[in-house]
């Protein structure tokens, strides 16, 4: 994907700082910020008539980094903000009065904010080059002709045309017929080939049949092609009916490969993975919630956890092999990956309306293997400060959680894309 591409602008009057003092604040600038960001030649601004140079070079940026080391010059500041690009102003970290002074030419405009620091700047960056990539990313949606597919996408207010516009994100169907038939006409042998390194692969193998093994390297090997062909970031899939076997496993590798893929058609789960995978460079693991009448802590459970939630470059925990739960669709397969216990978490929500995000941060107290025939497999505990309110407030059941606290980066996010933030 594309970088997001900033525009370095330093307004002062001149003689008023060295000739050198760009040159250091983009150095430091380059050495701590995120690395899929593309720094355009910065512009100097001593005065009015230096702001048409910025006119070049607009057409080429998507964000302004405006620096400005002392006061005045406020006309500049006030024209450079008509030109309707997002601005982050910015001197060092904590040094903020001139930057809040030249916030007071132009406020409340939009899209103009005052970074703190080096932490601040880098939020507002990651939730502006998440805001592009959204607008770059497609989703397929695998068996879309299946009935209970359209109850699922009808969760999202107003469907694809207001995921479009919400998020830029855009839908692509493809039909069961198209999918049965490329699982049909997967090579045997490359299948049983990538089966055989996922069973060699497993720490135990608990009643899963080398058969269903198979026939689930069969559908990744489909959705990796289709995702290939049809230059697609993230898929779900309607399921349950034969002969397409459950997508457990398959989901557990591509979240690992940097592909997220949510269960059960979720679209509204789906697009929130899609967000952290962007914000946050992590798969997520999503479930359904429950509050344990023991201890009140709030339980996740699913089917389907990444081996790589500490991120995609880490290396994965162990994994078992075994069948899904009772509701023994063809190829019932999971892995049970045990999560962190001690990790920092942070669950979130996006409603079906696109405006509201219900997140908290919490800790993982105990992930465990469900034995029983109800519920999925993996059971993840979680403390989080007010569980009760968190379900009160909550849109609906799925949720998901991510290694690491991204609040105040799915904050800033929320800002810029219009979504009002909801902390528990």
């Amino acid at each position: 994907m594309e970088p997001l591409k900033v525009l370095p602008v330093l307004v002062c009057r001149k003689d008023q700082v060295k000739d050198s003092f760009i040159e250091e604040k983009l150095k430091h600038f380059r050495e701590k910020v995120r690395p899929d960001v593309q720094i355009l030649k910065h512009v100097v601004v001593n005065e009015l008539k230096d702001v048409s140079f910025l006119e070049k070079q607009r057409a080429k940026a998507e964000a302004i980094l405006l620096y400005r080391p002392h006061l005045g010059l406020g006309d500049c500041i006030v024209r450079i903000s008509e030109f309707n690009l997002p601005t982050l102003i910015f001197n060092d970290e904590g040094l903020i009065c001139n930057p809040l002074d030249a916030l007071e030419y132009v406020y409340p405009k939009e899209n103009v904010w005052v970074a703190i620091d080096y932490q601040d700047l880098n939020d507002y960056l990651t939730a502006l080059s998440t805001k592009k990539k959204l607008s770059q990313t497609k989703i397929l949606i695998l068996n879309a002709d299946y009935p209970h597919w359209e109850r699922f996408l009808c969760r999202i207010r107003g469907g694809r045309e207001a995921i479009k516009k919400k998020l830029g994100v855009d839908l692509e169907y493809v039909k069961s017929d198209e999918v049965i038939e490329r699982w049909k006409n997967v090579d045997e042998r490359n299948a049983r080939v990538l089966a055989k390194k996922w069973i060699e692969g497993a720490e135990n193998i608990i009643g899963a049949k080398e058969e269903d093994v198979v026939s689930v390297a069969k559908l990744y090997t489909v959705m990796r092609g289709l995702l290939r062909e049809k230059n697609a970031q993230a898929l779900t899939m309607a399921y349950g009916d034969n002969p397409l076997p459950v997508p457990c496993v398959a989901y557990t590798n591509l979240r690992d490969e940097g592909i997220p893929a949510a269960c059960e058609a979720d679209i509204n789960s789906l697009l929130s993975m899609t967000i952290m995978h962007y914000v946050g460079d992590k798969p997520s693991f999503m479930g359904n919630i429950f509050i344990d009448p023991a201890d009140k802590n709030l339980v996740i459970s699913h089917c389907v956890c990444p081996r790589k939630m500490q991120g995609y470059s880490t290396k994965p925990v162990p994994y078992v092999l075994r069948p899904y739960h009772t509701a023994e669709f063809a190829g019932s397969l999971t892995a049970f990956v045990k999560m962190k216990k001690g990790q920092e978490i942070t669950l979130w929500r996006l409603s079906g309306d696109l405006e509201r995000m219900l997140m908290t941060k919490g800790t993982i107290v105990e992930s465990s293997e469900y034995k029983g025939k109800t519920y999925c497999r993996i059971k993840t505990k979680v403390k989080i400060g007010n569980p009760r309110e968190l379900v009160h407030k909550a849109s609906g059941n799925h949720h998901v959680i991510v290694y690491g606290d991204y609040t105040e980066r799915l904050r800033r996010l929320n800002e810029i894309l219009g979504i009002a933030t909801i902390e528990v």
